[in-house]
């Protein structure tokens, strides 16, 4: 080999050998990920408090509290709670891993103040909250250690109510009486419920307190708004002692018995191993279960007066209207007829008109809190378009006609039956109504009931048969409404589901004691009523033809008997009639009866 070939080979030797070792440069350069351990867990933790909890004789203006490792704030102004409460929210902030609290106004002589975090504080990098811990401290030469704990639930749904503004009002005002407080001042106390809908006071004084819940809409801590749910004690309550020492060290084999509302003060307070605490067990002090409803105004009004359509007046109100009376100013042509329906609440009122006046005065009066007179125009607004009003001069008003098959289906057992949208004041029969049964049965002979108080309903008294086909033809002007109006031709086609596509549900309700009356509702997963009876005494119920799918059993405890579910009253002290749920679902198969071995037990 030459001397000139030799260089040759030399150089991309010493190029390959700088290509080789650039690429693993950039190989041991590259930045991977390594790999840690488990995630983290686990809630800050406090470290160091200076004052330190429940300390005495506080006369600063700032607090600091150390953790484990680094937190951030969660909108502490909302999610931080003080008792008493403050007019000027304190301010928060932090600095490495201390929160420093700084109050803007002068604290109050003698009184213990209690903070609760709620959700504001979490650590920096996994986000796990910093939850269940109460920070107190008093202003004088003693702490109140008093606690009281409780649970807000809905009345009507029985699911746990939470962020509800829950406050005591002690009796220490010269001008305000007890009840009358949550309206008018802010509570003495404070704190809010949680996720499950528990609630629980620390740092509290020795005396007799009114427990009062809301939904703080406005965010002002006072109970101001109409539409505030609200729920309330209807007792006084008094706080108790919990000695969260003696608890402890009553843990033997690092395990101990307490109940779950608990829980999250043994973690943080005592320093107890979360799955070292056994639970449930029956606390030796009360837990106060609130029932949250909407409070209504006791005041009847008006709510709507209108002109629906031609012939047809609405009134809506407040409440039950029967004692609120609706009458005419004038005299009426014998050609001019009213009739009065109400809605099954008896909070609508609608009037039928046979339309041959073109305006009335109505009187509206219950003597107490409604007097209305109206002059009202029975002619609706004539059309914007003379194309329009021309074509609805055309157009000739007829009476709707609905029924009650389902695709064409009936339910075993079920009458056809007509749903008319006025009340039907006359029906027309004649022969050439025809009813025809398989095509080859042919029955004129059809006649109909009335199924209802006012005669929006209409059932065809005939039997059906399973397996079978029916066909009904009814000629035009059969029903006549109230109106005048009547319908066209109506022709159906249907038949009769087998027994076997149905399920049915078979137990006994137990009445509870002095209770006038009970609902027994089966209703579906989501809520939905599908069928209600009311019962006065323990008795079977059966709930038949029932289509395949998963039930609930809801019982209302009808204390005023009005045959629905009454809200409580806070101005009365009457709370929300009492619902109970069925434990479980019931799932109804097809051609399968579920008969429950055992009577439902409805508690009072």
């Amino acid at each position: 080999m030459n001397f000139y070939y030799f260089c040759i080979m030399k150089n991309i030797v010493r190029n390959i050998a700088i290509i080789v070792t650039l690429l693993v440069l950039c190989r041991c350069a590259n930045i991977v990920t390594p790999s840690g351990g488990p995630k983290d867990e686990k809630a800050p933790v406090v470290l160091n408090a200076s004052p330190a909890n429940n300390s005495t004789n506080f006369t600063g203006k700032t607090i600091h509290l150390t953790f484990d490792e680094f937190v951030t704030l969660n909108n502490p102004s909302n999610n931080v709670l003080i008792s008493p409460p403050m007019n000027k929210k304190p301010t928060f902030r932090t600095s490495g891993k201390t929160l420093i609290i700084k109050f803007e106004e002068p604290l109050k002589e003698n009184t213990t103040y209690s903070i609760s975090f709620g959700d504001a504080i979490k650590d920096l990098h996994e986000g796990n909250l910093f939850t269940g811990y109460n920070y107190n401290f008093s202003t004088g030469d003693k702490i109140d250690s008093l606690s009281l704990k409780g649970k807000v639930t809905s009345a009507s749904t029985m699911s746990p109510m939470e962020g509800f503004v829950v406050g005591l009002y002690s009796n220490d005002n010269d001008t305000l009486t007890l009840d009358s407080m949550p309206y008018r001042v802010k509570p003495n106390y404070v704190t809010m419920s949680n996720k499950d809908g528990s609630f629980e006071f620390s740092g509290l004084a020795d005396k007799e307190y009114l427990l009062f819940a809301f939904k703080d809409n406005n965010s002002n801590f006072i109970y101001d708004l109409p539409n505030e749910e609200i729920a309330f004690n209807s007792d006084i309550v008094r706080p108790y002692f919990i000695d969260y020492k003696a608890i402890k060290n009553a843990i033997v084999n690092d395990s101990i018995v307490i109940d779950s509302l608990s829980v999250d003060s043994l973690v943080i307070d005592l320093n107890v191993k979360k799955d070292s605490i056994i639970e449930p067990a029956k606390p030796d002090y009360p837990i106060f279960e609130l029932f949250s409803f909407v409070q209504e105004d006791s005041i009847q009004k008006i709510f709507k007066k209108e002109l629906v359509e031609e012939g047809l007046l609405r009134f809506v109100f407040r409440y039950p209207a029967q004692n609120v009376a609706v009458t005419a100013l004038e005299e009426l042509p014998d050609t001019f007829n009213i009739m009065p329906v109400y809605s099954p609440r008896k909070d609508t009122l609608l009037w039928y008109c046979t339309p041959s006046k073109d305006s009335l005065w109505i009187s509206i009066n219950d003597d107490v809190n409604i007097s209305d007179t109206t002059h009202y125009s029975l002619k609706p607004r004539q059309s914007v378009s003379r194309r329009r009003r021309v074509q609805e001069e055309k157009t000739v008003k007829k009476l709707v006609v609905k029924n009650n098959l389902k695709s064409n289906k009936l339910k075993p057992e079920q009458p056809l039956t007509f749903i008319f949208d006025e009340p039907v004041t006359r029906v027309n029969m004649h022969d050439t109504i025809l009813f025809i049964v398989d095509q080859d049965t042919i029955i004129n002979d059809v006649h109909f009931t009335q199924a209802d108080k006012y005669g929006f309903h209409y059932q065809l008294d005939k039997t059906f048969e399973p397996e079978t086909k029916y066909q009904l033809i009814l000629p035009d002007s059969v029903f006549f409404g109230f109106r005048g109006y009547t319908h066209d031709v109506i022709k159906l086609s249907f038949s009769v589901q087998e027994e076997s596509v149905f399920g049915n549900i078979f137990f006994t309700a137990t009445m509870p004691d002095n209770v006038p009356q009970v609902i027994i509702e089966l209703t579906t997963e989501q809520g939905k009523v599908i069928e209600k009876q009311i019962i006065k005494q323990t008795e079977e119920i059966v709930f038949l033809y029932l289509d395949p799918g998963k039930y609930k059993l809801k019982a209302t405890l009808d204390l005023d008997a009005n045959g629905e579910w009454s809200p409580g009253s806070f101005d009365k002290k009457l709370q929300p009639e009492k619902i109970v749920f069925y434990k479980g679902t019931l799932e109804v198969r097809a051609n399968w009866d579920i008969d429950m071995d055992e009577p439902w037990v409805i508690e009072n």
